[in-house]
């Protein structure tokens, strides 16, 4: 019986740190909050490294009326 009640903790304690939609969670969790200056910086950033700006970042950009240093 104890092992059973250890083994039912255990699956409870593993399933809740699992997610289902992990990368819908984290794909936009900065996009909410983020400033300008921020996407500018980010911008720099993967420009610099040869890698594609996030949609996320450059719909920042776009709304704004000024333009990345």
């Amino acid at each position: 019986m104890k092992k059973l009640a250890l083994l039912f903790i255990t699956c409870i304690s593993i399933s809740s740190c699992v997610s289902v939609e992990r990368p819908s969670n984290t794909t936009n969790y900065y996009e909410y909050n983020m400033t300008f200056e921020q996407a500018c910086i980010l911008k720099n950033h993967y420009q610099n490294q040869g890698e594609n700006v996030p949609s996320s970042v450059q719909a920042v950009i776009d709304d704004s009326e000024s333009a990345c240093k």
